[in-house]
């Protein structure tokens, strides 16, 4: 270890077999092609696999001078179904026709925007491209049909979802309905019993009614007969009267008589 001064301050430096240890950065693993030159359009795809989030720089270079540059940021059904990433890593350029015409001067390079990694994309021959497509078409209407497939398994998930959700909203009806109807049993039973109770006392009164008829009927009897000795005894009274008024008739008489 050697030392340097700098600004009045001590550095230590490492020997030159000495390895630097740099910051811990997570290397870039990209991977990508170019798919096509379609007239002038150029497209293709390129991500980083470390870093699925970033969209990666793609740069198209002619005879070693920077000609375009495009992010690959777009959204392919065919990228998604293969895994890569979240099918958000396509490109696509529009070249004039010096670039279309200088196609075997032309390079492009993928970079990682923070690592610097590079990948070279190689542009296909007119063959190559043309037995991809050959195989790339049937391939394309068998993921279609595999698309279709899925979205019916969700669609039918989705149904089978509602389906439940309906369902239980028809068991916690049921389960209402049928605690309502126990109150309405319960309630009707209470109505019976009161129902039932009010005869009862029907009935009593109607028994008490005739029980004060026949007392009302006794009371009348016992003064029917309690009016009768009245009499008698009235009549009885008045003929003692009417005696001891004749008996002091008769003594007055004889008394005045006598005297």
């Amino acid at each position: 270890m050697t030392t340097a001064v700098y600004q009045d301050q001590e550095v230590r430096l490492p020997h030159q077999d000495q390895e630097v240890r740099l910051p811990n950065v997570n290397p870039a693993k990209l991977n990508g092609r170019i798919d096509a030159l379609d007239g002038n359009r150029l497209h293709g795809w390129i991500w980083d696999e470390a870093r699925p989030d970033q969209a990666v720089a793609v740069k198209l270079y002619c005879d070693g001078k920077l000609a375009l540059e495009a992010k690959a940021d777009q959204s392919r059904i065919d990228l998604r179904r293969n895994g890569i990433g979240d099918g958000k890593h396509a490109f696509s350029m529009e070249l004039d026709e010096k670039l279309v015409a200088a196609r075997n001067r032309l390079r492009v390079v993928g970079v990682s925007p923070e690592t610097g990694a590079e990948l070279d994309l190689r542009l296909p021959a007119p063959d190559e491209l043309a037995a991809e497509a050959a195989i790339a078409v049937p391939l394309a209407r068998f993921f279609d049909k595999v698309e279709v497939l899925i979205a019916l398994n969700r669609r039918g998930q989705l149904a089978q979802k509602e389906l439940n959700e309906k369902l239980d909203r028809i068991a916690a009806r049921l389960e209402e309905n049928h605690a309502l109807a126990e109150a309405t049993k319960a309630e009707a039973e209470s109505q019976s019993e009161i129902m039932r109770r009010i005869a009862e006392l029907d009935v009593f009164q109607l028994r008490f009614d005739g029980t004060l008829r026949g007392f009302d009927e006794r009371l009348q009897a016992i003064r029917k007969e309690a009016r009768a000795p009245l009499r008698q005894v009235t009549v009885i009274l008045g003929f003692l009267s009417a005696l001891a008024a004749a008996m002091s008739f008769v003594t007055l008489a004889v008394t005045l008589w006598g005297g």
